[in-house]
């Protein structure tokens, strides 16, 4: 009975950390578009998860992009 148990509790305990895993793409989706905002004309590129290129953070944002996905600089390629 004692090792019923035992096992038992070593399922929970394996169901629970496999099931707390996250996997870092499911993070970085990217969202919808956002219409009607107006993003400043400064040039600080930003790459998102995807390869793109941005003019700055603001423009990969209103294309549906975290500000946690997104990476300063241009992307490589």
């Amino acid at each position: 009975m004692k090792n019923m148990i035992l096992v038992f509790w070593y399922c929970i305990i394996l169901a629970f950390l496999l099931t707390s895993c996250i996997k870092e793409d499911d993070i970085c989706t990217k969202g919808e578009y956002t219409k009607g905002v107006v993003c400043p004309e400064i040039y600080e590129p930003v790459c998102a998860p995807d390869g793109t290129t941005y003019m700055n953070a603001c423009y990969a944002q209103k294309d549906g992009w975290d500000n946690s996905c997104i990476v300063l600089g241009e992307c490589d390629g």
